[in-house]
């Protein structure tokens, strides 16, 4: 079988064997559409040595798939060791803006000295930070970790996503001026002038 879907702990264990992002998309699909109410609000595990043969962007495609199709994204070291795509230890750092209609995705975090342009859309399995102006698409957590948090010297993002949280900028943010940083608390993103003394709230 070219996904083997198991139940453990709660979770669903999506277990890769060696394929193509194609291969996986469609037989994923499949699935979802053929049953969606099992896939609904479960949480998923990725795992396999199919894995290994995906790029960054190929993973993230099949992690946002499941986001958007109602699943919750969750991070096991354990289970998922065979696969060093999937670990929060691969991080990017930028030195320069990053222009309209770019996309950048990492397994870790990403840290970008400059602005993000309007239409640019991050994605990192950890946290976003950005030196400058944050405008465009940031989905911090895109594997499901909630403890992820987007920060900006200048917050103003068309829309954010924390895990499979979804949030719009108001419409006053671009007023202001401040460091602003985004996180997760009691269901909902919250947004708040940066303050290292008050890292415990989203920490």
């Amino acid at each position: 079988m070219l996904i083997n879907i198991k139940g453990k702990n709660n979770s669903l264990v999506f277990v890769f064997s060696p394929g193509t992002i194609k291969e996986f998309r469609e037989f994923l699909q499949e699935r979802i559409d053929k049953t969606p109410q099992i896939f609904k609000g479960s949480q998923v595990i990725f795992s396999g040595i199919g894995l290994n043969g995906l790029t960054h962007e190929e993973l993230a495609e099949l992690q946002l798939m499941c986001l958007n199709n109602g699943m919750i994204l969750k991070n096991d070291e354990n289970e998922n060791k065979s696969s060093e795509k999937s670990s929060n230890h691969e991080h990017l750092i930028y030195y320069r803006n990053i222009r309209s209609g770019q996309k950048i995705s990492a397994p870790g975090s990403v840290i970008i000295w400059g602005d993000v342009h309007e239409s640019a859309e991050i994605s990192a399995g950890g946290d976003i930070i950005v030196l400058g102006r944050l405008g465009g698409i940031a989905h911090a957590g895109c594997y499901g970790d909630m403890n992820s948090i987007v920060f900006a010297l200048h917050l103003n993002p068309t829309q954010i996503r924390i895990a499979n949280r979804i949030s719009r900028a108001s419409e006053d943010s671009s007023k202001r001026n401040f460091p602003e940083i985004a996180y997760f608390d009691q269901d909902n993103i919250c947004i708040s002038a940066y303050d290292n003394k008050n890292s415990k709230i989203w920490r």
